[in-house]
């Protein structure tokens, strides 16, 4: 059994450094416990990039939206470059924010999950999902970071080298927006610019970082279910000396069963709202990207935007890979779950007294229903839902382009 204090705590923040690396950034780390003598601007500090996202691409792109409405395509590539990942990524800030109450007793289980007593198997099995956890969280958060950039350096670098009489102010700013004052000014103009550059890697990670908390979170509880049912499987057998050891293991499996119910129970009633509208952006910006990608491929060759055409790429895949990631560990949830019935029917329960043996088939009846990720609680996300919203996203696009080719026509 692992015990060693040193060896824990490498465990955990090798688990969960990364996520709260970003979290802090962005000041919604949820604790394990509150600390009362935090001050006030710890507590707070979120206010700050969500005045960077609301204040420079989110309110000054929706007035200028509502200048442009009805050129369908300068609309799209508003709502698709900016303004919808900016303002989804701000809604999943405030709303982590305004639930840590709730998250603090998950952290909490998390980390005594990690210090429990456990076998070298038993850490091996965490160790993995924890693993897999990491990587996507470095991966997804450095990924979508370098998108951001492709689209932001060309960008600034153009806007620099404009003259004074070039200068139109909607456009003049990396992110097309009008703001309630004159920009044409040096100082203004460079306050405007700052800011935007600052809300958009805010915004992207807010949003990434977000659903690479969820993921390692739901990961965590496979790899306590994996390890539930391995404990279920190696159930002693005898009908004598070893009855008394039965139930008492039988009870701790069932407690442990108990408390990972309750674990991704409370995952979902925290986030499952939230996921709701994750899911409509989703469908949303994956249309409108692909939108801007049939367009921009549609042009001449020396006239195609290489960084554009690469970032609207990059962008529709990472998206697509976020929505993957929540359809995956909801798969995963599911199939680990629904495996503990078989694993308690892989004991040795036939050996056992009858009065013991029905203990087991009450175990499988209660693994029946399976635990599950959802949205809204009216959705489950697998791998059936990646392809019900790929269907759907593509039906919408096909919409899309059809009105935009009998307007053109």
């Amino acid at each position: 059994m692992t015990t060693d204090s040193e060896e824990v705590f490498a465990d955990i923040n090798y688990a969960v450094g990364w996520n709260r690396f970003s979290f802090q950034i962005l000041g919604i780390w949820p604790d394990s416990k509150e600390n009362e003598s935090d001050s006030i601007f710890s507590k707070y500090w979120f206010v700050v990039p969500s005045f960077f996202m609301l204040g420079f691409i989110t309110l000054p792109q929706l007035v200028y939206l509502l200048m442009i409405w009805g050129d369908l395509e300068l609309m799209t590539e508003i709502l698709a470059t900016a303004i919808l990942p900016v303002t989804m990524g701000w809604i999943k800030l405030v709303f982590t924010r305004y639930r840590l109450e709730s998250l603090r007793p998950l952290l909490r289980s998390f980390v005594e999950d990690w210090k429990r007593p456990k076998s070298q198997d038993e850490r091996s099995v965490m160790l993995i999902n924890a693993k897999k956890a990491r990587i996507i969280s470095i991966w997804c958060t450095t990924s979508a970071c370098f998108m951001v950039s492709i689209h932001v350096l060309p960008r600034s670098l153009m806007v620099a080298q404009m003259q004074r009489d070039q200068f139109e102010p909607p456009h003049t700013v990396v992110y097309p927006g009008c703001f309630p004052y004159d920009i044409r000014g040096t100082f203004a103009f460079l306050i405007s610019c700052f800011g935007q550059i600052v809300a958009a890697y805010s915004g992207t990670l807010s949003y990434i970082s977000v659903d690479t908390f969820i993921t390692m979170l739901v990961l965590h509880v496979c790899a306590q279910i994996s390890n539930l049912r391995h404990s279920l499987e190696d159930l002693p057998s005898g009908m004598n000396e070893m009855a008394n050891d039965f139930t008492n293991k039988l009870i701790s499996i069932v407690k442990g069963h108990e408390h990972l119910n309750w674990y991704a129970q409370s995952i979902d009633n925290s986030f499952n709202t939230m996921l709701l509208i994750q899911i409509l952006g989703f469908t949303v910006q994956v249309c409108f990207e692909s939108f801007q990608l049939f367009r921009i491929m549609e042009q001449d060759g020396d006239k195609l935007p290489v960084e554009e055409l690469i970032f609207i790429v990059l962008y529709v895949l990472i998206t697509l890979i976020q929505l993957y990631l929540y359809c995956y560990v909801g798969e995963m949830l599911i199939v680990e779950s629904s495996a503990i019935g078989t694993s308690a029917y892989m004991s040795q329960w036939y050996n056992l007294f009858p009065k013991d043996a029905r203990n087991i088939f009450f175990v499988m009846h209660r693994c029946s229903i399976p635990l599950r990720l959802t949205f809204g609680k009216i959705g489950t996300f697998s791998m059936e839902t990646f392809s019900q919203i790929l269907r759907t996203t593509v039906g919408y696009l096909s919409v899309l382009l059809t009105v935009t080719d009998k307007k053109n026509n």
